[in-house]
């Protein structure tokens, strides 16, 4: 599987992706939302948190993908 060459945001918490999307509500292209998995604890934001900040701003998911090391990119756009 081929992981798509996208601007990368990394984000290390809900109030920091929150935050992000308000402030690029305007973006009308695909980014990628990269966050941390479970083993990085005090930094994780899980795909279903991902998902309710990304409906509460009006912002589409996609499709996730597994990033070297600890990271999870998160395929994003607003319609």
């Amino acid at each position: 599987m081929t992981i798509p060459r996208l601007k990368r945001i990394k984000v290390s918490s809900t109030t920091e992706l929150r935050n992000w999307l308000d402030k690029n509500a305007g973006r009308r292209q695909e980014v990628m939302i990269v966050t941390c998995d479970k083993t990085s604890r005090t930094k994780h934001i899980s795909r279903d948190q991902v998902k309710d900040a990304l409906g509460n701003a009006g912002w589409n998911a996609g499709r996730s993908y597994t990033l070297d090391g600890n990271l999870v990119g998160h395929v994003i756009s607003h319609p």
